[in-house]
């Protein structure tokens, strides 16, 4: 079982399709139904369907909307709770103390992509020295 497939296996109430769609759009949500696209690679849509869960479990009501700060905010919460899903903070910290100067081998060994592995660090107020 891999990745995706554990991840899913964990929120059997939830139903989730991979389908292909325009490029910039990695997945959505509408109620219990997550939608990740499926032209991403797998990292990819790891990183999207754990940010879709966040959205099952912390939004509530349509918040597509981005311009409204309530909107806004509720992004924020799902995608912050799916970064502590991929990595705990505890996690983060034992990382920093055995891979000081590359974080590049640390994403590739989490299997997400270098960006992620930043914006989960600065989640946590950690600061990186790459800058995207």
């Amino acid at each position: 079982m891999d990745k995706i497939e554990y991840l899913m296996s964990q929120y059997p109430e939830l139903e989730f399709n991979f389908e292909s769609m325009p490029q910039l759009m990695g997945g959505f949500t509408i109620g219990s139904q997550i939608i990740i696209n499926s032209d991403l690679t797998e990292s990819q849509q790891l990183q999207w369907l754990v940010e879709e869960i966040g959205h099952c479990k912390t939004s509530v009501g349509d918040i597509s909307d981005y311009n409204k700060i309530e909107s806004a905010k509720q992004e924020h919460l799902a995608r912050n709770w799916g970064y502590k899903q991929v990595l705990s903070f505890n996690q983060l910290k034992d990382i920093r103390k055995n891979y000081v100067d590359n974080d590049y081998e640390v994403a590739e060994n989490l299997d997400i992509d270098i960006e992620y592995l930043h914006d989960i660090g600065e989640s946590y107020g950690l600061p990186y020295k790459h800058v995207r």
